[in-house]
């Protein structure tokens, strides 16, 4: 987050150095050389952070560094938006052309260099405390180890059958029809959805269905996760389409990429294949992929599961994707019971009424999601006291790395820097709430968060942003209008709570309740005051 405040910043300082406002006085010498100083200072900070706002959370170091980064930033945010404010004013005064007000301009001038001055001095200091406590080296060590162990959470097997599935049959069956239609093409089946929806667990079913595995005489599975290794997803497919000696291992570890692929088409080309491409991220990983998978009109095909529903329509735009969707109310119960009672107890008259009113007020807070219901139904099993959980169930969710908040956060740390601003907006929007696109368009340009592109209205733009933060399943459409643009959205409750946390950590903004006596930092991105609904 502290990239997207760099970012911002950046954007700024450009925007006030071609400014008509600007343009119209005479700078001190130094002025402007001061501020294309500091943009460039913070365009060379700006490749670090990245990696910086990925880890803050496991190490104080890094977060400390960024904090203070932040904090310059929004420093830097507020000395430009004050400059550029007093300078209108003075122009609609009619201050600009008076010669006589040229010492006012001057004075004006010299605070904002002296400000720009200080800040530039404090961000170069930062800058060096990366190199002198060694920053460098432990980002790079850290990115290593965090994104090895999210790979080892999210990493997928076809063999781990999980025996309590609800409301998935339906789903299955409907999908085991698309693979095995009179299609001789070989065409790309996808299911899409928010992490946690259950892409995964429903691939694997599909996969698993007898009728699929009667009619396709090769099968392989591939966990792809976002940081693709071709080369590794490659030599998984070739060690499952044919039994390797120790000898033949050895000697797929060093093959090159492209001697891969061609093993891959040369092993795949007389067979009719199934492929599962578990989570994949980006169309670059699908385009590292594909010359591997041979169409020779035997009615093969491929399943892709992604949280990007453009990935699925860039590999295959005939085949239309599957949407896979939250739990409803009931069947979000059941898989409760299923996961928190122990010795298999599924029925509801063995809940005492009391337990049973706090069960459904925690299915109800993990709203279908079943990744958040697994989590919290194994927690409480062979428990009595399930109010303790209820109360804490945020902490629940998101303690350690394998909490449920880790699989969430790995979607918004992919987000680029632009896009992660305009999701955090919508920590202010109360939970369920259905939220109208055009005052959502409003809010975001009026805080700076859109900026023009070419001749493209800014309104244009900011649809394009939500489109994407939609096409990721970050945000969900409620309506839409009759020209296919989207109406209103709202976004689920577990992922607000990821924005409402993230955003306050990184000071983007400050929600308050009805009794909050306190007030939101003044180095906050966004200053905002909002109350809690009453139940």
């Amino acid at each position: 987050m502290a990239e997207a405040a760099v970012s911002l910043v950046i954007d700024k300082l450009g925007n006030l150095l071609i400014q008509q406002t600007v343009q119209q006085i005479v700078f001190l010498k130094n002025v402007p050389e001061q501020i294309k100083s500091l943009k460039t200072l913070l365009i060379d900070i700006q490749c670090f952070l990245k990696f910086a706002d990925e880890q803050q959370d496991d190490n104080p170091m890094i977060r400390n560094w960024v904090s203070k980064l932040r904090d310059a930033a929004y420093e830097s945010e507020d000395v430009i938006e004050t400059f550029i404010v007093k300078m209108q004013a003075l122009k609609k005064k009619g201050f600009l052309e008076n010669l006589s007000c040229f010492p006012k301009r001057l004075l004006c001038l010299y605070k904002v260099g002296k400000k720009i001055e200080s800040i530039q001095k404090k961000m170069l200091d930062i800058e060096k405390s990366r190199l002198t406590f060694g920053i460098d080296q432990v980002l790079g060590e850290g990115t290593s180890t965090r994104g090895e162990e999210l790979r080892k959470l999210l990493r997928s097997s076809p063999f781990t059958e999980d025996k309590d599935l609800v409301g998935l049959e339906e789903k299955t069956n409907s999908l085991v029809a698309q693979l095995l239609v009179k299609d001789s093409s070989r065409r790309v089946i996808s299911i899409v959805g928010m992490a946690g929806v259950g892409k995964t667990t429903l691939a694997r079913k599909v996969y698993n269905h007898v009728d699929v595995i009667g009619y396709f005489n090769c099968r392989a599975w591939v966990y792809v996760s976002q940081k693709c290794s071709a080369q590794e997803v490659l030599v998984g497919i070739i060690k499952q389409v044919e039994k390797q000696t120790k000898e033949s291992l050895d000697l797929l570890e060093g093959m090159q990429e492209a001697d891969l692929e061609r093993m891959v088409r040369e092993k795949l080309q007389d067979k009719c294949y199934l492929v599962v491409l578990d989570d994949i991220w980006e169309e670059e990983a699908w385009d590292s992929l594909a010359a591997a998978f041979p169409n020779v009109n035997n009615g093969s095909r491929l399943l892709m599961t992604s949280r990007y529903e453009k990935v699925p329509q860039y590999a295959d735009a005939l085949s239309k994707a599957y949407k896979l969707e939250t739990l409803g109310e009931e069947d979000g119960w059941q898989l409760f019971l299923k996961k928190a009672l122990a010795h298999g107890l599924t029925s509801e008259s063995k809940l005492p009424p009391d337990l049973e009113a706090i069960g459904r007020k925690i299915v109800e807070r993990c709203d279908g999601l079943p990744l958040a219901i697994t989590v919290i139904g194994r927690l409480l099993q062979g428990k009595s006291e399930w109010k303790s959980v209820l109360d804490t169930l945020t902490d629940q969710w998101s303690r350690g790395r394998k909490g449920v908040s880790a699989v969430l956060a790995s979607s918004y740390n992919d987000l680029p820097s632009y896009l992660k601003t305009c999701f955090l907006s919508f920590a202010i929007f109360p939970e369920d709430f259905v939220i109208s696109t055009r005052k959502l368009f409003h809010m975001w340009i009026a805080e700076g968060l859109i900026h023009q592109k070419g001749v493209e209205i800014l309104e244009d733009v900011a649809a394009d942003r939500l489109d994407e933060l939609v096409y990721r399943n970050l945000v969900q459409v409620v309506a839409w209008t009759a020209n296919g643009k989207v109406k209103s959205c709202r976004v689920h409750d577990l992922l607000r709570d990821l924005a409402v946390a993230k955003a306050e950590e990184v000071m983007f903004l400050k929600i308050f309740g009805e009794s909050s006596s306190s007030f939101p930092s003044s180095k906050c991105g966004i200053f905002l005051l909002i109350l809690a609904l009453k139940d």
